[in-house]
């Protein structure tokens, strides 16, 4: 155990690029100590440089958040390096595009073992170091798209919908050992996150993704780290997100509307890029 501990103490899944980068660096930037967890292990050693550099703690800890044994490595590496955590950022996950009836078996349960899974296992490790300490904030990595489901983006959304019920249901069982759980609702983001679906996404051909305006991802980080602490059951992103959120909630109808205008855009990128292919 490390004779000075830092704080907060944070564990980062998914900590190789985007969200989960910038979520490391913001948390170093304040002196933390930060797990990271991912499984390209170049890109999680430059990013221990990184934090290093800017003032933090950092150790990198190769991990493949679908396997169960391999979070709970992770999470017990945290504990053996600063003998507590505090803040435990579920973030890894991955998109998968195509129709919810054509998608493959595998292609599901492949995605779940990854975003739900991956969510469930970093939960179920730092959950019982957090009870024994009474304390710890547990961040849980939805999406927009995890509050409205969206077209062509069923099989993510479906996961992102169960990380949402799986955190809600967090969010009371952990209060009696003040444990706080916050869903967090990133809407487009300047990430790697499109170069990564699977099968492919006809962005550079989509009218309404190519005009859509991305936040950064360092936004998102900087609105975790703000919410340490803090009792907030979610964090939605943008005026366009939270007004998707509502009109779906008093008005499913008028999202359903809403979708389909995205569904036709992604219907005619589809049909254009094959057209070029």
């Amino acid at each position: 155990m490390a004779q000075t501990t830092p704080t907060p103490v944070v564990v980062i899944t998914g900590a190789s690029s985007g969200i989960g980068a910038e979520t490391a660096l913001a948390f170093a930037r304040r002196g933390a100590g930060v797990v990271l967890a991912a499984r390209r292990a170049d890109r999680l050693a430059a990013l221990v440089r990184d934090c290093q550099g800017v003032g933090g703690v950092a150790i990198g800890v190769t991990t493949d958040v679908a396997e169960a044994d391999q979070v709970q490595a992770l999470v017990a590496a945290a504990v053996e390096q600063f003998g507590r955590i505090d803040v435990m950022v579920n973030n890894a996950g991955y998109g998968q595009f195509g129709r919810v009836h054509e998608l493959s078996d595998e292609d599901m349960r492949r995605i779940f073992d990854v975003n739900f899974f991956g969510v469930f296992y970093g939960c179920k490790a730092a959950a019982p170091v957090m009870i024994r300490q009474r304390s710890g904030h547990i961040f849980n990595i939805s999406s927009i798209i995890g509050k409205r489901g969206s077209p062509f983006h069923g099989a993510y959304c479906a996961t992102k919908f169960a990380v949402a019920g799986l955190t809600d249901s967090m969010r009371v069982e952990l209060a009696h050992w003040g444990v706080r759980v916050t869903l967090v609702c990133p809407a487009l983001t300047e990430t790697q996150f499109s170069a990564n679906v699977r099968d492919g996404e006809p962005r550079s051909e989509s009218k309404y993704l190519t005009r859509a305006a991305k936040m950064p991802a360092r936004k998102v980080a900087l609105k975790i780290v703000e919410a340490v602490g803090k009792r907030r059951p979610q964090i939605v992103f943008t005026a366009g997100g939270k007004f998707l959120v509502a009109v779906n909630a008093l008005w499913p109808s008028a999202a359903d509307r809403i979708m389909k205008y995205y569904h036709d855009d992604l219907l005619g990128a589809i049909q254009r890029t094959n057209e070029t292919s």
